[in-house]
């Protein structure tokens, strides 16, 4: 049997996405782990730190992803895709050899400006599926994203503390190098370039549309609330169990949430038309808020990896919704722009979070920055019928 030409280079480019987000995320449970390690830091030192170096990565990327959306519409989607995979390659190998922390925070930031997978390979995604077929297409990689969420961290945290931090940094390069390769060989775009070029105009015009803008604002504001929490979780861990294998119990955490969120995606995408995206991301921004309380009144380990997990109850949901209100928001020719103003606002988020959670957690306490999480989904929840404009029958 034949795949249709969309549908192979959706599934081509779910299995490629799948592999580069579970590299990235092989990092993610002992970043702050390694930058103690190499500034013998104390542990708020260490979540100070972090959230500088990731909130330099996120802001990084919200200057440059316009850009590369501009680039996208141009001259095609599929070379962008192939730069955030290689470009990533080269920047995670780099992060692996950092001296120092500063080091450390400069390749961040590059890491940044360099990569952005999810944006790329949505604009791909949304411009080779049939317009009836949108949704289900980002729930299907949202399930490529959250699929990668889950492995990543569970084998990354274990790698990390049984062979060390540096090593998993280049296996991550290594597994960006392969979905790059899968998409470079199995993936075909038939791009024409539009009568009318993408430019930094096109980007303003876009941006100042108040029903656009106030859906990246959104998406933004759920990017904070989720990446509040990341300075502190592998720290947090270390701070209930002092002699465990922190990086190893972080990753199931976040392996736990995202196998959690793949069942979410994937309900999303497939069974969300009976409800309005709008609805839809409004009732899950809410919920997730709820299911971010209990983590902050952990008395061990095994009840924050729990607690973790469950948060990813509805984060499918809301990230699917999200994805899918931008591709169905603008016409085919500027999905480029559109993805790279969403990557642009979730790198914003993804900036400020850690910023915020890494400067609150010396105040606060580690634990109570989860009430920080909690308290920003609801309030995107609650926004979102006063911001967004229902959508119109199709």
């Amino acid at each position: 049997m034949t795949l249709e030409p969309w549908r192979k280079n959706l599934y081509f480019v779910f299995a490629a996405e799948f592999i580069v987000i579970a590299g990235f995320n092989f990092v993610g449970p002992f970043t702050p782990l390694f930058i103690q390690e190499l500034g013998s830091f104390s542990t708020d030192e260490a979540a100070r730190w972090t959230g500088i170096a990731l909130g330099g990565s996120g802001v990084a990327q919200f200057l440059g992803a316009p850009l590369w959306g501009i680039v996208a519409d141009r001259w095609g989607r599929k070379p962008m895709v192939l730069r955030a995979m290689f470009g990533g390659t080269i920047i995670l190998a780099l992060l692996g050899l950092s001296p120092n922390v500063h080091y450390f925070v400069v390749f961040r930031a590059m890491q940044g400006v360099m990569t952005g997978t999810v944006a790329a390979a949505s604009a791909l995604v949304a411009t080779s599926t049939p317009r009836n077929q949108v949704r289900y297409a980002m729930g299907l990689l949202m399930v490529a994203v959250f699929a990668g969420n889950t492995i990543g961290p569970l084998f990354g945290g274990i790698i990390a503390d049984l062979v060390g931090f540096r090593a998993a940094f280049f296996i991550t390069a290594f597994l960006l190098l392969i979905g790059g390769l899968l998409v470079a060989v199995f993936v075909k775009e038939d791009f024409e370039p539009p009568v009318e070029r993408a430019s930094l105009g096109s980007i303003w015009h876009m941006a100042r549309s108040r029903a656009v803008l106030s859906l990246l604002l959104i998406v933004s504001l759920i990017h904070i609330a989720q990446a509040v929490v990341h300075p502190v979780i592998s720290l947090y861990m270390k701070e209930l169990n002092p002699e465990g294998a922190a990086a190893t119990a972080a990753g199931s955490a976040l392996a736990l949430m995202g196998l959690i969120s793949v069942a979410s995606s994937f309900a999303a995408g497939r069974f969300g038309k009976r409800t309005s995206l709008r609805k839809l991301l409004a009732f899950s921004c809410i919920g997730t808020g709820l299911l971010y309380l209990p983590p902050a009144w952990a008395g061990t380990v095994g009840q924050l990896v729990v607690f973790i997990g469950l948060t990813g109850l509805l984060h499918g949901a809301n990230l699917t919704s999200s994805s899918a209100l931008v591709g169905l928001s603008v016409p085919v020719s500027q999905q480029g722009i559109a993805y790279g103003l969403a990557q642009s606002f979730t790198s914003l988020g993804n900036g400020l979070g850690p910023l915020i959670g890494g400067s609150l957690a010396p105040l606060l306490g580690l634990n109570h920055i989860f009430l920080v999480s909690a308290g920003l989904f609801v309030l995107a929840g609650l926004l979102v019928p006063r911001l967004l404009a229902p959508q119109p029958a199709r």
